[in-house]
């Protein structure tokens, strides 16, 4: 499990949730991504959850913060 302030090189994230990860890094809200996908938004629900989980972080902005350190 990777430490607080770990880069995530260790976190596997599918390629879908990467895919949402960046979309909350361009801004859009879970209504917004699952249309972008064309998918429902509980499917955006549950993605941003393990995403969060997996990531061991609290909030969207973190999410983004993540996918930023990535690039």
């Amino acid at each position: 499990m990777p430490e607080r302030g770990d880069t995530g090189e260790s976190v596997r994230l599918t390629p879908r949730e990467r895919e949402v990860a960046q979309l909350i890094c361009d801004g859009l809200s879970n209504r917004a991504i699952a249309e972008r996908l064309v998918i429902s938004v509980r499917t955006v629900d549950g993605h941003v959850e393990r995403m969060l989980a997996k990531l061991e972080v609290r909030s969207r902005t973190q999410i983004a913060t993540w996918v930023l350190s990535r690039s």
